[in-house]
């Protein structure tokens, strides 16, 4: 086999790889939103509360710092049933 001589930012490389990684294996962003609601909605299916097709919708309080970021104009459009006008 031919021999590779190491690539001079392997350290750099793995450095920055670990310290990106949060504990648990969650999206590209490194959140674990979609997990957290999946638990959720696994729990919810024990105790019967979901039957059949329904879904577990993500809620504002799953991420509240991007809750905090919309403002009026977002809530109302949510309210009067407009979000995606």
């Amino acid at each position: 086999m031919t021999e590779r001589k190491p690539h001079p930012d392997n350290e750099l490389i793995d450095q920055m790889q670990q310290d990106s990684m949060p504990g648990a294996q969650g999206s590209a962003s490194g959140g674990t939103l979609a997990t957290d609601v999946g638990s959720r909605a696994e729990l919810h299916e024990a105790e019967g509360q979901l039957e059949g097709e329904e879904i577990e919708r993500v809620t504002g309080s799953d991420n509240p710092a991007q809750n905090e970021r919309m403002g009026d104009k977002t809530y109302d459009k949510i309210r009067s049933g407009q979000q995606n006008g």
